[in-house]
C-alpha cells in the first residue's frame, strides 16, 4: 500500500466528521438544547388577541406589542386572532431571565446572550 493511501483515508475521515458536526450545528441538534421557558407573540393591545409577528415589527403606533407567555402553568400559545385571556402569568414586559422563542414553544439552543434577557429564536 503506498504511503499516501493512509493519508487520504484520514483526510476523508476528518472531512466526514467535520461535515457531520457542521450539519448538527446548523440544524440545532446538540447536547446544549433545551425547551424554551417563554413564548413571544405579537398581540393587538386593545383587543388582547394574537396578531401576526410582522405587525409588531412594523407598528410604530403602539397598537401592537410583544407578549410573553411562560411555559409553566400549563399555558398554550393562542392561535392567530386567539385571545390571551386564558394565559396565566403572561406579561408585556420582556422576561429578564430564561430562554424565549418567537411564535410558540419549541426546542432551542441554550441562551448565550450577554444582555441579561433570553435569546429569541423562531418558533
Amino acid at each position: 500500500m503506498p504511503p499516501t493511501s493512509g493519508r487520504r483515508l484520514r483526510s476523508a475521515t476528518v472531512a466526514a466528521t467535520m461535515t457531520l458536526s457542521l450539519a448538527s450545528a446548523l440544524t440545532g441538534c446538540g447536547g446544549g438544547s433545551k425547551k424554551a421557558e417563554w413564548a413571544e407573540i405579537c398581540v393587538h393591545r386593545q383587543n388582547q388577541v394574537r396578531a401576526s409577528d410582522s405587525e409588531c415589527v412594523v407598528d410604530r403606533s403602539g397598537a401592537h406589542a410583544w407578549y410573553y407567555i411562560p411555559r409553566k402553568n400549563g399555558n398554550s400559545v393562542p392561535s392567530m386572532s386567539g385571545s390571551i385571556s386564558l394565559v396565566k402569568g403572561g406579561t408585556f414586559d420582556r422576561p429578564r431571565k430564561g430562554t424565549i422563542t418567537r411564535g410558540g414553544f419549541g426546542t432551542i439552543k441554550q441562551d448565550s446572550s450577554s444582555s441579561g434577557g433570553g435569546g429569541v429564536t423562531g418558533g
